[in-house]
């Protein structure tokens, strides 16, 4: 992983608007990192992993249809990168208030699971390579067995 400075300073470049359809600060992310050495990419990826592992939460699913199961699995993780690209401030908030989160499940925030391709798009651009890194943490909706 790398320090949440690093990271969230990375995370930045998206320009803290998950809304925003145009893939142009994905391009750029990706391009910055392709640039850094594997391990970083790596490292961010590692990072991205864990920092969506963190929302995964039945409180936070639920928080937007009370009463109701929970929202679909894409659609929580698309939130949960919604959050991610919203930036730090929006990600302490939703774990301080599930309620907060509601803000992220929008049909206009479902453009930020383009954060997910980061990784990979950077290291096939850095090595030419296919990516076939598996993180650490799994983000899959429900994997965060202390939260569910």
């Amino acid at each position: 992983m790398i320090a949440d400075e690093e990271f969230w300073r990375l995370v930045a470049v998206l320009g803290g608007r998950p809304e925003i359809q145009d893939e142009g600060p994905y391009e750029r992310l990706t391009a910055m990192l392709a640039e850094e050495p594997v391990e970083r990419i790596i490292g961010f990826a590692e990072t991205l992993a864990y920092t969506l592992y963190q929302l995964d939460r039945r409180v936070l699913a639920q928080a937007v249809f009370p009463g109701a199961d929970r929202l679909s699995d894409d659609g929580f993780l698309y939130a949960r990168c919604a959050v991610v690209v919203a930036g730090p401030a929006a990600f302490a908030a939703v774990l301080a208030d599930p309620a907060a989160f509601a803000r992220f499940t929008t049909v206009e925030a479902a453009h930020a699971d383009s954060i997910l391709d980061v990784p990979s798009n950077a290291y096939q651009k850095a090595t030419g390579r296919e990516w076939e890194h598996v993180e650490e943490y799994d983000y899959e909706t429900g994997s965060n067995d202390q939260w569910w």
